[in-house]
């Protein structure tokens, strides 16, 4: 959003931003309107965001986006996308925000990038596609975009809603932009079905979006409601570039256990944490994560939340998995 509370006294700075991100934006720019006149839509980082900037709480698994295999069904979870396939990504927008209540049709743009715990914006995203001329009413309206998901990796999905008076500001950190702007919101969410004693791996990058030359930081591991841990195993493999950060650090952590070269087995799920891990900005490292389930994980459902956090303990971004054990 523009030119409110703090960014009121910056009102030229404001400007120029909203030029620069009109021009990317596609939408024609507009005098600032008083605040009765604004438009002030949102998409929610967490079941408890009501638009209010910043935002508190969880930012990477928006549950106002969400893929699945129909355009006209709304699925209660993702569906387990297919690479080289096709999906459609529901966005649900929600009208009033606490910043203005005037109705503007704007622009909703979704983009992608690897899926990992940063990227910087927007060099490391890549777009997917635009409805415009939206029109949301009073309360919510969901829009669909379709999506041919390409083959190679699996993704985190970007909303940015664009309307003349309703612009995000922005700079690199997607996590900061999302935290910042109500009309922005980041879904990291992957769906794994599970076999029993069957390996499912699942790529993930680790980094810095910041402008920090560098920043040290820690991955958290944590599995609310009924652990997958027990019932069923995860490792995560950090690669031989990862794996010397570490090990450079001290090797420090716990509730994990080594269990190889590079791979670390998440023993604790209460408490889980790999420690001391330097990152330049702009950098995105990979790692395999692993999900194993035994016999007594069968018919289960389970969520791990994979995040990452700087070295003041704030979060600068994760990954959600939703993990349904078949028989």
């Amino acid at each position: 959003m523009i030119s409110r509370n703090q960014r009121r006294r910056r009102t030229l700075i404001a400007s120029a931003a909203l030029a620069v991100a009109t021009l990317f934006a596609g939408v024609a720019p507009a005098v600032q309107a008083a605040p009765e006149a604004r438009s002030d839509v949102f998409i929610r980082d967490n079941g408890n965001d009501y638009g209010y900037e910043a935002s508190s709480g969880s930012l990477y698994s928006s549950p106002d986006i969400r893929v699945c295999f129909s355009a006209t069904i709304l699925c209660a979870t993702d569906d387990p996308i297919v690479q080289g396939g096709n999906a459609f990504i529901h966005v649900t927008l929600n009208r009033p925000g606490p910043y203005g209540d005037g109705l503007e049709n704007g622009n909703l743009q979704v983009w992608y990038t690897a899926q990992g715990t940063v990227a910087q914006w927007p060099n490391q995203w890549n777009y997917i596609g635009t409805a415009a001329n939206v029109a949301v009413p009073y309360g919510t309206k969901t829009v669909v975009i379709p999506w041919h998901v390409p083959i190679g990796s699996h993704f985190c999905l970007l909303a940015r809603w664009l309307s003349p008076t309703d612009l995000p500001t922005e700079g690199l950190s997607t996590s900061t932009n999302t935290r910042n702007n109500n009309n922005i919101a980041w879904h990291n969410v992957n769906a794994v079905p599970l076999k029993i004693k069957v390996p499912q791996t699942r790529p993930i990058v680790f980094g810095w979006d910041g402008r920090e030359p560098t920043v040290v930081g820690d991955i958290v591991f944590a599995q609310p409601g009924k652990p997958f841990t027990g019932p069923g195993r995860i490792t995560i493999d950090l690669g031989p570039d990862l794996a010397a950060r570490w090990r450079a650090g001290g090797a420090k952590g716990e509730g994990i256990e080594r269990v190889g070269e590079t791979e670390l087995a998440i023993v604790n799920p209460q408490q889980a944490r790999i420690s001391g891990l330097t990152f330049k900005s702009g950098e995105q490292v990979p790692a395999k994560l692993s999900f194993t389930a035994g016999a007594e994980a069968a018919g289960g459902k389970y969520t791990v939340h994979v995040t990452q956090v700087d070295q003041r303990g704030n979060e600068v971004g994760g990954v959600e998995y939703r993990i349904t054990a078949a028989q």
